[in-house]
C-alpha cells in the first residue's frame, strides 16, 4: 500500500482528478462481502485504487482478479480502513492481465461514506511479458539500462539488515531501482536507506517485484539492506544511474 499526494475535489474527500470515483453510502445498510465494483480489462493494465472514508467504523475491502496479480501468489488483495479524509488515504496498485476484477465491501451500517478512486493504465505488451517472466521466477530480466549490483540465493542465509550493496553518488542524480525475488517461504525484506531517506520492505514474499522505482537523490551513500530468515528462492537488485540533476 502506498500513500498518494492529492488535489482537493471535496471538503472531506480528496481524490486526484485523473481517477474515476465511486461513492458508497454506508448508512443504507450492513454489507457482507458485497460487490461494489466490477471491471473488465481488455489488455494488461496497472490498476490503481485510493480509499477514503469519513466513517469511524471498520471497512474491509477485497480486490479479486480473474488473472494472476503480477508479483503475488494470491489473486486478491485486502484493505482495511477506518476514518481517512483530507490528505490521508489508503491505496493499492496491482498489475493485472486481461479479464475481470472486482471490489467487495464488508461494513456495518453507519453514518458516512466510503469513496473509492480507481484508474486503469494500459501496459505495453512487451513490458508485461517481461514482468510475467519475472513473476514466474526468471529474475534476470531487468529493464533496459539497469545493471545488476547484487544477487544471491536466500537458502540457508540468516541476515538482519545487512548491507549488501552501497551506492555512492558524487552529485544529485536521478536513479532507478528494480528488485525481484522468487522467495515464497520464510521471511525476507530489502530496504534502501540513506542519510535523509528510507524505503523499507521494498520486496518480500507477498510482494515479490519492485520495477523501475525512479527517485532523485542528493550526493552521499545509500545502502541496500537485506533481512532474511528461513527463506527460499533468490533475490536480484538492479540499479540505473548516471542521470545528473542540476
Amino acid at each position: 500500500m502506498v500513500m498518494d499526494s492529492m488535489q482537493s475535489r471535496q471538503d472531506r474527500f480528496r481524490i486526484p482528478n485523473r481517477f474515476n470515483q465511486l461513492v458508497v453510502d454506508l448508512n443504507t445498510g450492513r454489507r457482507t462481502d458485497e460487490l461494489i465494483l466490477e471491471r473488465t480489462l481488455q489488455s494488461p493494465a496497472l490498476v490503481e485504487m485510493i480509499f477514503q472514508s469519513d466513517s469511524e467504523t471498520l471497512k474491509h475491502l477485497r480486490i479479486v482478479s480473474e488473472s494472476e496479480i503480477i508479483g503475488r501468489d494470491a489473486r486478491e488483495d485486502e484493505i482495511e480502513l477506518n476514518r481517512l479524509i483530507g490528505p490521508t488515504s489508503t491505496s493499492a496498485s496491482l498489475l493485472l492481465g486481461t479479464g475481470k476484477y472486482a471490489l467487495y465491501l464488508t461494513s456495518e451500517k453507519a453514518p458516512g461514506k466510503l469513496v473509492v478512486g480507481y484508474q486503469e493504465t494500459p501496459y505495453e505488451p512487451e513490458e508485461f511479458a517481461r514482468l510475467e517472466r519475472i513473476h514466474r521466477g526468471e529474475l534476470t530480466n531487468p529493464p533496459d539500462g539497469y545493471q545488476e549490483v547484487y544477487s544471491t540465493s536466500l537458502s540457508g542465509l540468516s541476515l538482519n539488515e545487512d548491507t549488501v550493496y552501497t551506492l555512492t553518488l558524487d552529485s544529485t542524480q536521478s536513479i532507478g531501482v528494480s528488485i525481484y525475488t522468487s522467495a515464497r517461504e520464510g521471511y525476507m525484506s530489502v530496504d534502501f536507506i540513506g542519510d535523509r531517506v528510507g524505503w523499507w520492505g521494498l520486496v518480500g514474499t507477498e510482494h515479490r517485484i519492485l520495477d523501475q522505482l525512479e527517485i532523485t537523490l542528493t550526493r552521499g551513500e545509500y545502502h541496500f539492506r537485506l533481512t532474511c530468515d528461513n527463506a527460499d528462492g533468490e533475490v536480484y537488485i538492479y540499479v540505473k544511474t548516471g542521470q545528473e540533476v542540476r
